[in-house]
């Protein structure tokens, strides 16, 4: 007996080595980053996670460029869905080398008497699509799916009947076994037509108390269904589920670690409800599903703004009624750009004020390594600025969607105009006809860079530890490097020990600008797989000054 005893360990072992397949190398990540296994990854010159030690360095951030031909997709002529307004809380993906976008149409019918400045009617407010081939000029194209004044000759998308909302958050998993649920959107809806929320059922013309997001799922992008899961008695009355998506205003959808993420901001009673740390006002909050469909009871607090977490003086009463229009908050939570092994989000900066017409919200940026907690890499630093009233497109703000993409040398993300606060019944002012999407761009990946800070002295930073499962490249994006300006690149172990064969004199050195130059050093062009390594990064030579270094990429 003793015998079987020992051996039954061992023989358990051989029938799991044979029964259950095991990730060979090739097929397993090749890195791991801050918890995080990825096969590619990008060290942000801002990421202080991944970047987290320097010595005589300072970061300088970027602002974007807006394109000139902003707005590159304007609002419609009149007469189609996007007639007196374009809100783009929505996505541009790109799929099989085309642009798609998702976005909010508003007709004349979203507004109640517009010229005389009445409320807002989002039952007017429609799912529409756009495409391009460059991200720049975009067309609308007829898609016949979706009735308009008595005419199907439009761009709206093929929706349950009724269906009317102000966000259209997408995502396309390609890899989805079942074919018919490869686009998956969250959509904000304010009125669900013949389907049921679960009670109490509110007016739908009082959206506030009525908007909550429904999962819908596409085979192709357009058109669009609710899953029969989702429906609990067979006769469109929707799952008690939606409760937890309640008076929620989103604007990322994000995959991270097997786990699905909204990112938006609490608003009205659900500040009781489901605020991670009332009453703080519209900061940045997470909920989370595995599924789409189960929705947690819990919610993360991602990102507020430094002076949110007071409260107002003299504040008495419930949290609800500590929000003012004229404090400074966030806007919409944020839209979410995931780079493998990290997060960079775009919000909105609200710069409040007791006159609804000097209200605007600028773009900033935001970065997360862990999928939960997002922060500044600098303080109130706004990359999108807001254009000048009487002159620009977008002078009442810039507002994020879900829409990035590196395109050659530059880095696009796209924006919408958010609603003009000088009009409707805050000012008694005509809601203006207004909106579009623009484009910001980047030197790709350029969004900020370290440099020397005392030019007398070398500077110096060291990564934070990278695991290694493959041989792994490394190239730089950088500037101003020549003869007299060069990055010289050693290896690490774990404890910051020069690796033989990659330190001292075998050192790699980049003397080449460039987005993606590669590393090499005199004994290999790779690190080495299957270990525990940091890289050290100094600024070297008479020019040290000139060197901008933006990125460093790590790739089987």
């Amino acid at each position: 007996m003793k015998a079987l005893k020992f051996q039954y360990p061992a023989l358990l072992g051989l029938l799991v080595s044979v029964l259950i397949p095991v990730a060979t190398a090739a097929e397993r990540p090749a890195l791991r980053l801050n918890g995080t296994e990825v096969d590619e990854a990008v060290l942000f010159a801002f990421d202080d996670h991944s970047i987290p030690h320097h010595g005589n360095l300072q970061l300088t951030m970027e602002r974007a460029e807006k394109h000139p031909a902003n707005p590159v997709m304007p609002i419609g002529r009149p007469g189609t869905p996007d007639e007196w307004q374009l809100r783009f809380y929505g996505t541009i993906l790109r799929v099989d080398g085309k642009f798609r976008m998702w976005y909010i149409a508003a007709a004349a019918d979203g507004f109640v008497n517009p010229m005389q400045g009445g409320a807002l009617d989002r039952r007017g407010w429609r799912f529409a699509y756009a495409e391009s081939p460059d991200g720049i000029a975009w067309t609308k194209p007829n898609l016949g799916l979706t009735d308009f004044r008595g005419q199907r000759d439009n761009n709206l998308l093929g929706l349950p009947a009724g269906f009317r909302g102000y966000h259209a958050l997408v995502v396309h998993e390609p890899e989805e076994r079942d074919p018919t649920r490869r686009y998956k959107m969250m959509a904000l809806l304010v009125d669900t037509g013949q389907y049921r929320l679960p009670d109490p059922q509110p007016d739908p013309a009082k959206w506030s108390g009525h908007n909550v997001y429904v999962p819908l799922y596409s085979a192709d992008g357009l058109n669009w269904r609710v899953a029969d899961e989702l429906v609990t008695d067979g006769s469109h009355a929707l799952s008690a589920k939606f409760k937890l998506l309640r008076h929620v205003e989103g604007s990322g959808l994000y995959r991270w670690n097997g786990m699905y993420y909204i990112s938006g901001q609490a608003i009205h009673q659900s500040l009781l409800d489901h605020a991670a740390m009332p009453p703080y006002g519209r900061h940045i909050q997470l909920w989370r599903s595995p599924d789409l469909l189960n929705w947690s009871e819990t919610s993360t607090m991602a990102f507020a703004r430094e002076g949110q977490f007071a409260r107002p003086p003299g504040f008495i009463g419930s949290p609800s009624t500590a929000i003012s229009s004229d404090t400074e908050q966030t806007h919409e939570g944020a839209s979410v750009w995931n780079r493998g092994n990290v997060l960079l989000g775009v919000t909105g900066f609200w710069h409040g004020s007791k006159d609804w017409t000097k209200i605007t919200h600028p773009l900033a940026l935001l970065i997360s390594n862990d999928g939960l907690h997002f922060r500044e890499p600098q303080p109130e630093f706004e990359f999108g600025a807001v254009g000048q009233r009487g002159r620009d497109w977008d002078h009442s703000g810039l507002g994020q969607g879900q829409a990035f993409a590196n395109v050659g040398d530059k880095t696009y993300i796209w924006y919408g105009a958010p609603m003009d606060q000088s009009g409707g019944p805050r000012t008694g002012g005509a809601w203006p006809r207004e909106g579009g999407v623009g484009l910001l761009t980047f030197a790709r990946d350029r969004f900020g860079s370290l440099e020397t800070r005392d030019p007398e002295r070398d500077a110096t930073l060291v990564t934070t530890t990278i695991e290694t499962r493959r041989a792994v490249r490394v190239s730089v994006n950088a500037e101003g490097l020549g003869p007299d300006s060069v990055l010289r690149i050693e290896v690490l172990d774990a404890q910051e020990r020069p690796l033989p064969g990659y330190a001292g004199d075998q050192a790699a050195r980049v003397a080449q600008s460039g987005l993606d130059v590669p590393v090499a050093w005199t004994t290999s062009e790779r690190i080495p797989a299957d270990a525990v390594l940091r890289l050290r990064i100094r600024f070297e030579g008479r020019e040290r000054n000139a060197i901008r270094l933006f990125a460093v990429y790590l790739r089987p």
